[in-house]
């Protein structure tokens, strides 16, 4: 137990840690980092409702739920416009928990699992260190062209009618193009996922690919990194028995409480995406290719110069990894924020305001970050003060 004082001075520690990281993520650094986002303040002051402190259940366990369930209902069919789909679920708590869903649904024990490899780029969740491993599973990867980043179509045919799978995962974590599905998903006797964690508000914007309508089964993905919401996933599908499955088996085994001020925040994000998706997706677009651009202009080893850098919200720069943690720590003092995977990402500048002009400036900034972060330090913190807050929204 701890005295009055001792609690009083480890709270104002606590709310001291808070506004020194307001301060500095939000009026003093530039953040890459793909998987994440900037939220409207509409969105974000839901989360601190009193939504946080309650529980619900479709059997009517629990009383007092009626302004809940309705929220809920009206964030599912939000969330059906957005994705132009017959059946969303937004009851998972993230990306994660959606691979693991499907795995656990439709797969058991010893049987194939289809994904990209982690080498290639793919999820490590789904790998043998990851679901994989947990729950038994044999994984298999697409054969990768590393070069274009993206699936060997026509090995993987070959390779899928030999290997049999009982699941197929499309999708990566270094996502730079769409992934071939209408011609491999033409030849797939098996349940067919595309997880755009990555690249949700790309395809909720229409300026990446349709997977749905290109022949996967299920559409799965996060809905805080190029989709600009909280932390949570989404499952999407136009199969009546998958979405059977999942309204049925879905609880209590792998969600119960869906933390209802997450769902209260993705719903108003929900409805910027309807209202601002197309020009934020395609916003993306254009600044990850004028970042690759600017980078590649000044000498710095961006992936995939020779078709065009990247389609998404990704730059991917080929750096061996230990040079590549270096380069991330000399950002970061700089006022740079990127990871350690080589990866740049426009999602979050995109949503603070940022176009090609300023991304060409980004590009300028991290090539003599590279070299002497000191000296950039006061003009990114300078640039960062610009762009404070949330574009493409009400």
């Amino acid at each position: 137990m701890v005295s009055r004082r001792e609690a009083l001075e480890l709270c104002e520690k606590i709310e001291g840690l808070y506004r020194q990281h307001e301060e500095w993520r939000g009026t003093k650094c530039i953040n890459l980092i793909p998987s994440e986002n900037v939220m409207s303040s509409n969105a974000r002051a839901l989360l601190s409702s009193d939504f946080a402190h309650r529980y619900t259940s479709r059997e009517n366990y629990y009383r007092g739920t009626r302004f809940m369930d309705e929220v809920e209902q009206l964030a599912t069919e939000l969330a059906k416009k957005v994705f132009r789909a017959k059946f969303t679920d937004i009851r998972p708590l993230s990306g994660h928990l959606c691979d693991l869903a499907m795995c656990l649904l439709y797969a058991k024990r010893g049987d194939k699992v289809l994904s990209v490899s982690p080498r290639d780029g793919g999820y490590p969740g789904l790998s043998e260190s990851g679901v994989g491993g947990i729950l038994g599973l044999k994984n298999r990867y697409f054969p990768f062209v590393k070069r274009r980043m993206n699936i060997d179509a026509e090995k993987a045919i070959e390779y899928v009618e030999r290997e049999r799978p009982v699941l197929t995962f499309f999708g990566a974590s270094f996502f730079l193009f769409p992934h071939p599905v209408r011609k491999i998903s033409r030849t797939l006797d098996t349940v067919t996922v595309y997880d755009g964690s990555h690249v949700l508000g790309l395809l909720s914007g229409g300026a990446f690919q349709s997977p749905l309508e290109e022949g996967c089964d299920v559409l799965i993905g996060s809905t805080h990194k190029s989709f600009f919401g909280p932390q949570g996933g989404i499952i999407v599908t136009n199969d009546d028995r998958i979405a059977e499955t999942l309204e049925n088996r879905l609880h209590p085994g792998i969600v119960d409480n869906i933390h209802w001020n997450r769902v209260l925040a993705l719903a108003v994000a929900l409805v910027e995406m309807l209202r601002f998706g197309k020009e934020y997706a395609t916003q993306v677009v254009r600044n990850s290719k004028a970042l690759a651009t600017g980078l590649s202009d000044l000498n710095v080893n961006v992936c995939c110069r020779d078709v065009g850098f990247t389609e998404s919200h990704q730059v991917l720069l080929r750096y061996p990894r230990t040079t590549s943690i270096r380069f991330a720590e000399n950002l970061e003092k700089a006022g740079l924020i990127v990871d350690a995977g080589g990866r740049l990402g426009t999602s979050e500048m995109t949503r603070r305001g940022m176009k090609e002009t300023e991304m060409q400036t980004v590009a300028q900034l991290i090539a003599e970050a590279m070299k002497n972060p000191e000296n950039v330090q006061e003009r990114v913190e300078k640039l960062a003060k610009e762009f404070v807050g949330a574009k493409y929204c009400l």
